[in-house]
């Protein structure tokens, strides 16, 4: 009994600091797989974000026509309106839109540059791409210039537009969306294996 207690003694650090070794192998392995996944999910997620947004988009021009046309609610005070109702980070595009039209220090933005400097200064925050941008922009040319009419007409446009790409967007997501998450995934185990 004595004899094994002994070799146990001999062989007991040994044992442990194989074991330890093993353990934070599979701990560094663990992190990098995490790690790879967590990237792969970011990028993800920004495919996934972007017909969200639109559709947002989407339902927040169908209130500025209902309030422009039914309500003949001003245009200032009907995007301070939306950025109270569109969540974020789309509601800053509004409510940077209706401080611009409002007056700050006796200087007062036509309805175009006011939307024209939200979307140069809040679209790079959200998801959209440039050709929604586009599409935003066309409309802020018309906005504030024309009759009530007219307004419901450009906003339709920029609507069917809006939709289109909200459709070519979850294509995409679809597509891309699982594509990033295995890639993130699958390139961790990688570097686990070429690691060790």
């Amino acid at each position: 009994m004595t004899r094994s207690s002994e070799l146990f003694k001999q062989l007991h650090p040994t044992v442990l600091e194989g074991r330890g070794k093993l353990i934070i192998k599979l701990l560094g392995a663990a992190i990098v797989i995490a790690a790879a996944g967590a990237i792969g999910w970011i990028q993800a997620s920004h495919y996934a974000a972007r017909p969200r947004q639109l559709r947002q988009l989407i339902i927040a021009l169908q209130r500025l026509e209902t309030s422009v046309m039914y309500g003949h609610t001003p245009l200032d005070e009907a995007c301070e309106q939306l950025s109270a109702q569109v969540p974020p980070p789309l509601n800053k595009l509004f409510a940077q839109a209706s401080a611009g039209m409002r007056a700050r220090d006796g200087h007062i933005q036509t309805a175009k540059a006011a939307w024209h400097a939200a979307l140069q200064s809040e679209a790079p925050h959200s998801a959209l791409k440039s050709q929604d941008v586009r599409i935003l922009y066309d409309l802020g040319m018309s906005l504030g210039i024309s009759d009530r009419e007219d307004q419901r007409n450009h906003i339709r446009h920029a609507m069917k537009r809006l939709e289109q790409e909200e459709a070519n967007a979850s294509d995409e997501a679809g597509r891309y969306v699982r594509m990033y998450r295995s890639i993130g995934v699958l390139s961790g185990i990688l570097a686990v294996i070429l690691m060790y």
